[in-house]
């Protein structure tokens, strides 16, 4: 994916302006995954989902995660027929360790070491900017409390809840990948896109006012991004976040789906809160990370509510491609929620 970069004190063309600069943006306008577009475009789709953006940065590391998480890592579900500390204990280490050393580990090779330095970083500051937002003035320090805290906490109950389900039957949906395995497969391509919708919504939820002044606005602290920044949220926000996985109780499932289904939520976000778009291997794009669709909606806060998984910020009018023209329309949209006293 080629890119732009722009001066230290103004905006390419077709860039957005706003406030500050960007570093680097991908092509504008931005482009929605042609997965679920109207007209069809099926090649397009295939194309898409046979991709270096699609099946080499999400399917394969995060299929290949969540399969080594179940051989390897998560507790038999004979263990898990009765709730235990031990069994709970074992998952809530093995998932802070997994946020650690992704989170950590982008940090590390991004902001504490600059291994890329800024080539494909999208924000010009560096991060803790405006340190009298957050906890001990450390942007770093207060992300890392909320995502190992209420974050790793809550994540690993959902999947103590599906665990503990599974175990007693209780999930009438268990989806064998001998029997069924072209589902099996399906069913790890779904996700995204599931997960796209649910946030969507729940989304647009969270940035009602009384919700947003008492729960969200504590992600949007966070208006340059990290990889600590993904799953810094409000712990209300995590169980609202983290609850797109309940699908599996009505959608036949195996305990892999939902292991896949809670990392991509978790340690997703870590990866796409990078603040690069890419990681690099002498200049070229190895795998893709941050989204500057995301980056756009912590910028200027009342657009793309959605991911570029599912065009739901196109079909509702809460787009912004990037382009001044989008900058516009967001600011139409403003002038009439003021003029109609709209919060």
């Amino acid at each position: 994916m080629s890119g732009t970069r722009v001066s230290s004190r103004g905006f390419s063309h077709g860039a957005a302006p706003g406030r500050g600069d960007w570093a680097w943006h991908p092509q504008l306008p931005l482009k929605v995954v042609p997965v679920f577009v109207w007209p069809p475009r099926p090649r397009a789709a295939i194309r898409y989902l046979l991709s270096r953006a699609f099946l080499g940065s999400v399917m394969i590391p995060f299929a290949a995660l969540a399969t080594m998480t179940w051989v390897w890592l998560q507790p038999s579900l004979e263990r898990c027929t009765v709730l235990g500390l031990d069994w709970i204990l074992q998952m809530y280490a093995r998932n802070l360790g997994l946020m650690m050393l992704v989170a950590g580990g982008l940090h590390l090779f991004f902001y504490t070491f600059r291994r890329q330095g800024t080539e494909r970083k999208f924000d010009a500051r560096p991060l803790n900017a405006a340190p009298q937002r957050f906890f001990a003035r450390s942007q770093i320090l207060d992300n890392m409390l909320w995502t190992c805290t209420s974050g790793v906490a809550i994540w690993t109950a959902y999947e103590v809840g599906f665990m503990w389900a599974y175990a007693n039957g209780l999930v009438p949906f268990y989806l064998d990948p001998v029997a069924h395995p072209v589902w099996f497969v399906l069913g790890f391509v779904a996700v995204p896109f599931v997960a796209a919708t649910h946030f969507y919504g729940i989304h647009r939820l969270l940035h009602w006012r009384p919700v947003y002044r008492r729960v969200h606005a504590l992600h949007h602290r966070n208006d340059n991004l990290g990889p600590w920044s993904g799953l810094s949220m409000h712990p209300l926000e995590h169980v609202i976040y983290l609850s797109s996985v309940l699908v599996h109780l009505v959608v036949a499932s195996h305990p892999i789906h939902v292991l896949f289904h809670m990392q991509w939520n978790t340690l997703g976000s870590a990866v796409t809160h990078t603040g690069f778009e890419s990681l690099t291997v002498r200049g070229r794009p190895l795998l893709l990370l941050g989204s500057f669709h995301h980056q756009l909606h912590h910028r200027f806060y009342d657009c793309n509510y959605g991911t570029p998984f599912m065009p739901c910020d196109r079909w509702f009018g809460t787009e912004h491609d990037g382009t001044a023209e989008a900058m516009e329309a967001v600011k139409r949209r403003r002038r009439a929620k003021l003029a109609g006293g709209v919060a």
